[in-house]
């Protein structure tokens, strides 16, 4: 071991590591040679793993003289080098302090033994003979720190991960899209698996700035052995930097090894045009009675195949329809029958849908229609169920009228009686006073 830290700090104590990536051939193979060049070097193999057929990693050291050498070796092998990183720490100042405190703890070492030797009773020979075992393994941690740093200033320290070199595959991207601001566009792409791929991972990348979405769902298309990949929904919130460049890559492995494949379209994004609607003012109208409702909204320019829908919020089906005509301005009529009074109005909605190239345009308007009961007859047109709804509802007043003037006369009848009383008195007064005076003026 002295040896080996005399060769360490014949200079400065720099420990070089590195970490590669490669495509190779074949994984099996190319494990076998890197364990030859690294024994070929005069170093040997720290560990060996190929997980799958397609992929493994091996982890060597070599002198440290040789290091440049090993990496290009190691580089020249692979059919795509990936990344290569490389690092130098410099740990002589470490080294130095283990060193000097290791050399310190032989000295107390020794002279504790000095002192176990000379030791007059037993409780003394316990005492230090404890501290020279709590020494002893202080020591030992030491020189074994010592040794790392030695064997890595001596030995570098080289891991490399492998993979089979990707089999090329084709996928669609499909056609180009044309967007709009804040609207979702659907990405799915196509392509056929190679023979013993069957792990498929998608990435797409949109090319505005935020982040990518991947899925590893695909299902068949029908179309021989073609699948699909799943959905992917995304919004652009500008179109300042349109078009936008989208790319899609996928990555496939199997038994048969690793699948790679990428593709773009071009996504064009714009802002929708603005359909103002105006469904009318409010109206107060009696239950059963026909609404007219005349409303207008505006046609911009680009915006084709329009159509309309009423909803008069009384539980009917909306009235849908199509507009013909030209760019500018437009008018829908209509008119719906509300059977039945509430005392809340009702809420008519006008929808107005419109297409453009970058999507669908929808816009809609709204009008309060106050729907009060009718009572009696309404007008002359009125069916026979009509009259006869309004007779009843009339008698039905009357009665209601009679049945409550009979009930505040019950409850005032003692009222009436005290005032009936009170007439009375006051007429029998009065005629007692004209009796006397008729009497006097015939005498």
């Amino acid at each position: 071991m002295e040896d080996e830290i005399a060769a360490a700090t014949d200079g400065r104590v720099i420990v070089r590591t590195a970490d590669l990536g490669i495509n190779v051939g074949s994984v099996t193979d190319s494990l076998d040679d890197i364990s030859k060049i690294a024994t070929a070097a005069g170093g040997w193999v720290v560990s060996s793993v190929q997980s799958r057929q397609f992929q493994g990693s091996i982890s060597v050291r070599v002198p440290a003289d040789r290091f440049d050498d090993v990496i290009e070796q190691l580089t020249d092998l692979a059919a795509k080098v990936n990344f290569v990183t490389t690092r130098s720490e410099d740990f002589t100042e470490e080294f130095t302090d283990v060193t000097a405190r290791s050399q310190t703890l032989r000295d107390t070492l020794e002279r504790l033994r000095v002192l176990y030797d000379r030791a007059f009773s037993v409780e003394d020979a316990i005492t230090i003979q404890k501290e020279i075992t709590n020494i002893q393994s202080n020591l030992e941690s030491l020189e074994a720190r010592l040794k790392f740093l030695s064997q890595s200033s001596a030995f570098s320290f080289i891991s490399v991960s492998l993979e089979s070199v990707p089999i090329e595959l084709a996928i669609d991207a499909g056609e180009d899209i044309a967007a709009a601001v804040g609207h979702p566009v659907t990405y799915r792409a196509k392509f056929t698996p190679p023979e013993g791929i069957e792990d498929f991972y998608i990435t797409w990348n949109f090319g505005d700035g935020t982040r990518e979405e991947s899925t590893d769902r695909v299902a068949p298309t029908g179309n021989a052995d073609q699948v699909i990949t799943a959905p992917i929904i995304h919004f652009f919130d500008r179109d300042e930097d349109s078009p936008f460049i989208v790319t899609v890559e996928l990555r496939g492995t199997g038994d048969a090894g690793i699948a790679e494949g990428e593709d773009t379209l071009v996504t064009t994004v714009s802002r929708l045009p603005v359909i103002e609607v105006f469904a009318g003012e409010y109206q107060t109208v009696e239950a059963g009675s026909k609404v007219r409702f005349k409303s207008s909204f505006t046609r911009p320019e680009g915006v084709s195949e329009v159509s309309y829908s009423w909803n008069f919020g009384d539980g009917t089906a909306p009235e849908t329809g199509v507009i013909d005509g030209a760019e500018g301005a437009a008018q829908v009529e209509t008119q719906h029958v509300f059977e039945n009074f509430r005392p809340n109005p009702y809420i008519v909605v006008l929808t107005i849908t419109g297409q453009t190239e970058v999507g669908e345009v929808k816009s809609r308007g709204e009008v309060l229609v106050f729907v009060r009961e009718t009572i009696g007859v309404a007008s002359a047109d009125l069916d026979a169920g009509s009259v006869s709804r309004d007779a009843l509802r009339t008698l039905e007043s009357i009665g209601v009228f009679l049945a409550t003037a009979g009930l505040w006369l019950l409850i005032l009848s003692p009222a009436w009686l005290v005032a009936g009383a009170i007439v009375f008195v006051l007429i029998r007064r009065r005629n007692a006073i004209r009796i006397p005076r008729r009497t006097v003026e015939n005498s």
